[in-house]
């Protein structure tokens, strides 16, 4: 796949990660040349199929995260983060029509910035495998209690003040039969008896389309999610440049996007400012990532140094 974006023109040499590793387009198109003479298309052909199914595939795990679930990606950003994540964004959110996709600052050290910043959470439960109408609200009570006594006990130990822990409580349920279950909230404070079994069947039919209401309801597990909140960073908000994004750029590089020619702009991310407003085609070089901005799109750079990408009107 970095063969493929390098020979369409879409990284940037010398700037590959930093500039501290060389790549050579060169090289990349003697690759791609004996796999072309296989499949009988021409080298562009070839890694324009490559991105092709690189995206299809990282589509197809967003479908199942979302669409299969029961949510309409439509309703949502794309967050895109890693080293190559901002080089496939935008055409992934186009095939989900995702209107909005949003670039953290620093993506491609996100995941290690986020298991360092990360809440411990652990997971406690207990099978009941009773219909709901068989059960008492104080013996869902009561095992509650139990579960947040003792998920409260393996915090402490591990560090946590126990008023810093946060006690999540879910119900899996099922219809009587089934052998999956889908995990409701439970909050017994404002839940009447049976207000859990009317959430159920709402989430029945948002995850696989139908329910049945007149169905009995089983309550297979109780589950507590214990919650450590560590300290916490507060981003800083950056005051407000002039949209004229010039001080970032760099170059003019070819690019190839669905069989035309283009001139992208490179720019660096590093001095991009809040405000700035990049059109596409673009390229946005970092030390650890570059983003592809396709033509029809623009680029604005909020107060936390994230790229707001959209579609232009």
């Amino acid at each position: 796949v970095t063969d493929a974006n390098l020979v369409l023109g879409r990284l940037v040499p010398e700037f590959f990660l930093g500039g501290r590793m060389k790549i050579y387009q060169d090289r990349s198109i003697k690759v791609l040349e004996n796999l072309s003479k296989k499949i009988k298309k021409s080298v562009v052909e070839t890694a324009a199929g490559i991105i092709e199914i690189a995206n299809a595939n990282m589509e197809k795990a967003i479908r199942v995260i979302s669409i299969e679930r029961g949510f309409d990606p439509r309703n949502f950003a794309l967050f895109s983060f890693g080293g190559a994540g901002g080089m496939h964004a935008v055409e992934i959110a186009s095939h989900l029509r995702i209107a909005r996709v949003i670039v953290p600052a620093n993506a491609g050290v996100l995941s290690a910035l986020g298991l360092l910043l990360a809440d411990s959470i652990k997971d406690y439960s207990k099978s009941i495998l009773k219909t709901a109408d068989k059960i008492k609200r104080g013996e869902l009570d009561a095992h509650f209690s139990n579960l947040k006594q003792k998920s409260l006990k393996y915090m402490v130990e591990e560090g946590f003040v126990e008023d810093d822990v946060k006690i999540l409580p879910f119900l899996d349920l099922r219809y009587l039969g089934q052998s999956y279950e889908i995990t409701i909230p439970y909050r017994n404070k404002s839940f009447s008896d049976s207000h859990f079994v009317s959430e159920f069947h709402k989430a029945h039919q948002r995850v696989y389309s139908y329910n049945h209401p007149d169905r009995p309801v089983e309550i297979v597990n109780i589950r507590i999610k214990a919650v450590g909140s560590g300290k916490k960073i507060r981003l800083k908000k950056l005051p407000l440049k002039d949209s004229n994004p010039e001080k970032a750029f760099i170059k003019k590089q070819a690019l190839l996007y669905h069989g035309k020619k283009y001139q992208a702009s490179v720019f660096t991310r590093s001095l991009l400012n809040p405000r700035n407003t990049v059109y596409g085609p673009s390229l946005i070089v970092d030390c650890e990532s570059t983003t592809f901005l396709p033509p029809s799109y623009s680029l604005e750079v909020d107060r936390f140094l994230n790229l707001i990408i959209q579609k232009e009107e």
